[in-house]
């Protein structure tokens, strides 16, 4: 499985499938490998579609992501017993995180269009569907805000079911 994305008309991203989760309920996503269906048979997963990072920005993440749990942990356990207060990574241990925000953040305002393509054997039952939506500047600037919750470890250490922004998908009919 696949997902291209063009944003305004131009080729953005092509990303592979990479993840999925095993039940409606799981909170966490397995690794996605290629898998066989017999005839009449159906697959409906959630799945993750990104592309890795490369392999020194993989290091330099486990590295950071250690260090800023580390520094979590430590302030969570000086907390009193029983304590549900948010706690703050110090600034240099978040740093890293704001630096590849920076970098590689690019999801700007725009048309988006998604090609999803499922790929069989035989090449005959191979599958693609169009799909489009629109970002605004509003969710283009709420999505850079979540940034600001990197200080607690959000996002990186454990991500928030809580925070999340609803765009609609449509079927690409043209």
């Amino acid at each position: 499985m696949r997902a291209d994305l063009t944003r305004d008309g131009q080729p953005f991203a092509s990303l592979p499938c990479q993840s999925y989760f095993e039940t409606p309920s799981s909170t966490a996503s397995v690794l996605f490998v290629p898998f066989l269906l017999k005839p009449n048979e159906s697959w409906s997963h959630a799945v993750g579609f990104f592309s890795a990072f490369d392999r020194q920005t993989e290091k330099t993440y486990r590295s950071c992501i250690s260090r800023l749990k580390a520094d979590i942990r430590q302030k969570l356990d000086a907390q009193p017993p029983g304590s549900k207060e948010w706690v703050e990574a110090e600034p240099d241990a978040v740093a890293p995180f704001m630096e590849m925000f920076t970098r590689l953040f690019n999801l700007e305002p725009g048309e988006y269009s998604v090609a999803l393509t499922v790929t069989a054997e035989p090449g005959s039952a191979s599958y693609s569907k169009k799909y489009r939506f629109t970002l605004f500047e509003s969710d283009t600037v709420e999505l850079r805000a979540q940034s600001e919750r990197y200080k607690f470890g959000t996002f990186i250490a454990f991500d928030d079911p809580e925070v999340a922004i609803n765009i609609p998908l449509t079927e690409d009919t043209a």
